[in-house]
This record gives structure tokens, sequence and C-alpha cells, in this order.
């Protein structure tokens, strides 16, 4: 339930020995984040529906020593919006509801509800203001809040896009359709998932969400102390809130024979899986398009506490991929996925360099970075500035962000998997991100 980032997914020298198998390529990069906090969780990868691939490292509970396993269970956060979408197609394939119904027939006090409709609901092209970056929200996701909490909270915010005008993805997108699957059914979210999707695919480790539960394989979720360096577990957001914009707990297993059974027909008609494929700006009716080189993969990220996990699928190679992470230190989400992807389709990928340490740099020192950088195959500028002791960066038509120094007159901006290594004149330096190595010049 929080922000997705884009990387760009290009080609890098590799630097793994030439003769390890595809599967040992992946052990060692994954060990190699586990042993550097960077990483615990659980990936595996399955093809024509069996699994081909699968790996588990850390712990479910540190306190207590419990070690992950591939059955572990992990709140999958905004993966659960592909299971909201299926059910929303279900009602819409047994007449109770329209991809063109207006919002206003359950919700008419929301603004613009004459106008939005189910289908700019699924696509976040409602324009509806995203709850879960209220602070109100954020000083209440551990204790609870109750629907008319949520939905006084979602009309006290101000509304700047109007419906169907821009993507704007916002977790009250699905908690209204959640909402209005209980009124059109007179059930609720849980007893729908269950009734419809995990009962009828016998998915046993796939419920909506409770308190944490590490006794019944369930996993907490870490994120590092910044004094100690070592992982401390995260708050628990009371699942009541999320409904089906993230509240769902599942397995690696579970959440492969899910999408399987989704491109399989097993759900959904052929006409709704479309419907849900078809995007708009990337993003399609409850899933997203996730490409990487020449493939498109289809699926969902999500983030809720401190998990990330990732379920996407290729239609075309007939394979899955499932990431569940309970614990990410400062290495991209993002790069992980790649690292495994890369792996897997022999494409080429950096191992992590670990070795660098951070350093504070003078304000003298950092204008010595200062200015405006170029790639003509790429037509991007970046322009780098010293303000407040950090090295800032901003891109053409985008935000500016803080770097962190380190070692050899090198830059990272972790949160996006940004590297910046600069020469030793400082006239020129490598942008390293998502695997590509892109080289900007000072103008």
């Amino acid at each position: 339930m929080k922000k997705i980032y884009i990387v760009l997914m290009s080609v890098l020298l590799s630097t793994l020995s030439f003769g390890q198998s595809k599967s040992e390529k992946i052990d060692e990069f994954l060990n190699l984040l586990n042993d550097n906090n960077q990483f615990m969780g659980v990936v595996s990868i399955y093809e024509n529906g069996a699994l081909k691939y699968s790996h588990s490292a850390g712990f479910l509970d540190t306190e207590n020593g419990t070690s992950l396993n591939t059955d572990t269970k992990f709140r999958i956060g905004s993966i659960s919006k592909m299971y909201t979408s299926v059910l929303v197609f279900k009602a819409i394939e047994s007449g109770k509801l329209k991809l063109d119904t207006k919002l206003s027939k359950y919700f008419p006090q929301i603004k613009n509800a004459k106008q939005i409709t189910i289908s700019q609901l699924l696509q976040h092209q409602s324009g509806i203001p995203n709850f879960t970056n209220s602070q109100v929200y954020l000083s209440k996701m551990y204790t609870g809040m109750t629907e008319d909490e949520v939905i006084d909270l979602i009309l006290s915010m101000p509304v700047e896009l109007e419906p169907g005008t821009a993507f704007s993805y916002s977790n009250s997108n699905f908690y209204l359709l959640s909402l209005i699957l209980e009124k059109v059914t007179k059930k609720s979210f849980s007893s729908l998932l269950k009734e419809q999707i995990t009962q009828p695919l016998d998915l046993e480790n796939t419920y909506y969400g409770q308190k944490t539960r590490p006794e019944q394989n369930e996993a907490y979720s870490f994120t590092i102390d910044g004094t100690t360096g070592n992982w401390q577990k995260s708050g628990e957001t009371e699942m009541s809130i999320p409904k089906g914009a993230g509240a769902i707990v599942s397995n690696q297993s579970d959440l492969n024979a899910f999408i399987q059974a989704l491109f399989e027909g097993k759900l959904v008609s052929q006409n709704s899986l479309e419907q849900m494929m078809s995007l708009k700006e990337g993003f399609g009716r409850g899933m997203m398009v996730l490409p990487f080189y020449e493939r498109q993969a289809y699926g969902h990220l999500g983030s809720i506490d401190g998990f990330e996990s990732c379920l996407v699928y290729f239609p075309e190679d007939k394979i899955s991929l499932v990431i569940l992470a309970n614990a990410i230190g400062s290495y991209s989400f993002n790069d992980v996925g790649l690292g495994v992807l890369s792996f897997w389709f022999d494409k080429d990928f950096d191992l992590p360099n670990f070795s660098q340490k951070p350093v504070t740099l003078s304000q003298t020192e950092l204008k010595a970075f200062e200015g405006t950088f170029s790639n003509s195959t790429l037509g991007l500028n970046i322009k780098l500035w010293e303000q407040d002791g950090a090295l800032m960066a901003q891109a053409d038509g985008q935000s500016g962000f803080a770097l962190e120094s380190f070692e050899g007159d090198v830059f990272k901006f972790a949160p996006a998997g940004i590297i910046m290594e600069f020469n030793q004149e400082r006239t020129e330096f490598t942008l390293i991100q998502g695997g590509g190595r892109y080289i900007f010049k000072k103008n």
C-alpha cells in the first residue's frame, strides 16, 4: 500500500562465474543480500504451473530465531487488489455490477461520485485522494479505524484530479470497491474471498489477515535499526482497515496457484481477464504491466508495514514469479526482482557491492559535484547541487531528491536503486539503475 518505483531494466556486464546454473546464480545473489542484511524472504519461480526454483532466507521471528520456509505466509499488501478485481469481475459476470456503474449509487457523498465509474476505481482514474497518505491514517493505522472513519477521512481530503483525466494510485479506490462488493452481495469481503477464490482453488494458506501469529508460520516484518544495524520488528497495520486494498495474507505456492488460475480462465472469463489486462497509463484494472527487456509481465506489487511483495506472470512463457520479503535494507526491492529475472532469463547483471562505506562531505566538497549533466542517448539532463549539507539531484520533469555520499566519489539514492559514480575530474558520472549504466557528461 505504498509508492511503487518503476526502474529501467537494461543490460550490464555480469560478475558471476560462467559455469553456474541460473538457480545457482540466483542463490548466490539472494544469499549475498541476506548476509548483508538487505533481504529476508521467499522467492519462487513456476513454469507451466510446476515449481522450477525456490529459495528462503532469514527469519519470520528474529526474537525467537524462527527461520522462514517456503510455506511461510506473508502480508501481501497491494497484491490484494488483484483478488478484489477478480471479485468485482465475478460480480459483473453475475449481473450485480457493470464497469460503467456509477459510484454515486453506493456512495453519493463522495465528491464527483456521479462521474466516477467502477472501471475508473479499478484503474486508479477516479481522482479520489489516497486516504493512506493522510496523517490521520498514519496516526491510527496500528490501532484501527471504523468504516465511517475511513469514509469521513476520504471526504475530508482535497480532490486534485477530475475523474478520467489522469492516473493517480489510490488505496481509497479499492477500499470503496470492497465496500461496494459487500453491499451488492450482502457478504463480508473475507467471506467473498473464501467462497469465490480460496475454497474453489483449495488455497488453504490465503485469507483475510489478522494480528500476526508466528506459531501459524506467519511472518513478522522488519526494518533496519539505524543505530545497531540489526533488524527490528515493524509495527503491524490493523488489518480491519485496508480490506481489498491490502489486507490479504498468503504464501508463495498459493500466490502462484492464484495467478495461474486467473490466466487459465478458472476464475473469470477471457473477456473479463482482457478487461483486467487492458492498460491505461501502464495500469490495468487491478493489475499492472511490468516490462522486462522484450517481455511483458502482468501482476501487482505490494507493500505494507515492512513487507514488500511481487506477483507477476509472463503469458508467453507461462512463467510466474513470486517474491515475498519481510525485510528489505537499502538495496532496492525492484533490483531484487530485476536480479532474479536477469539470472533466470540469462540476462547480464552485476552482483551488488556492499563494501563501500558512507562518508560525510563538507559543503565545499559537495559543491565540487554541482552542475547539470546530460546523456544525449537518453535525452535526459540531471541537475546536481549542494543543499543543507547534502548533494541534491533532479532529472528533467521530476522532483529533486537527496543523495547519500559514499567512498570513492559515489552517491546513492536507495529507494529507487540509483547509484552515481563520478570520474576523478568530476566532469562526468555513470548512472547505474536497474542493471543499466548510462554516462552523463557535465554541460
